[in-house]
Order: C-alpha cells, then sequence, then structure tokens
C-alpha cells in the first residue's frame, strides 16, 4: 500500500503507518480516538525484520482524546525495503485517526 499521512483504523490488526522503503521520516504522530462512546489502548512501535522495539505500549486514549508523539528524538530509518516499519496496533476495534507529519 503507498504511504499516506492520514490513515483512519478501524481494527485490531497490526497495521504499517510507515513501511520499510517508504522513505519518510515522521516528526510527530497525532493519534485521535474517533469513537463516540469506547476507550482504546494504542500500540506504537518500530518493527525491523522480527524485532518489535515499543515507543508506547497499551497506551490508553480515551473517548474524544488524542496523544501526539514527537519523533524527533526517535532513530527510525526507513530508506530500503530491509529498514523499519512502523507500525501501530489497537487492542479493539475502536476506530482512531492518525496523523504523521
Amino acid at each position: 500500500m503507498a504511504y499516506t499521512s492520514r490513515k483512519n483504523i478501524t481494527t485490531a490488526i497490526t497495521q504499517d503507518l510507515i513501511s520499510a522503503g517508504d522513505n519518510v521520516f515522521p516528526t510527530s504522530i497525532n493519534i485521535a480516538n474517533v469513537s463516540a462512546s469506547s476507550n482504546v489502548n494504542v500500540d506504537l512501535f518500530i518493527n525491523n525484520c522480527d524485532n518489535n522495539y515499543y515507543i508506547i505500549k497499551n497506551h490508553q486514549v480515551d473517548v474524544g482524546n488524542r496523544i501526539i508523539i514527537d519523533m524527533t528524538k526517535i532513530e527510525f530509518k526507513s530508506t530500503n525495503t530491509t529498514d523499519d516499519s512502523l507500525r501501530i496496533k489497537l487492542d479493539a476495534a475502536t476506530p482512531v485517526d492518525v496523523l504523521i507529519k
């Protein structure tokens, strides 16, 4: 799938926000809970080969709230297809919007 800086996540399946080889270097990630009634726990992590490196793990985002992650101090490289991927996983099918800058 082609990279896009705006994503609507609606399932509890792990998804790439930035895939290895996308050549994208984010400075911030905004994750907003857009559900009308349910909180959601979020994992945001870097995957390299079979290794996961968590930026946040089981972070609760309440209904109508958001979390902003400053990525400027996190080493992330997505130039080649063997580099890092940035992934998100929700604990339930509670919808979130993700904006990547």
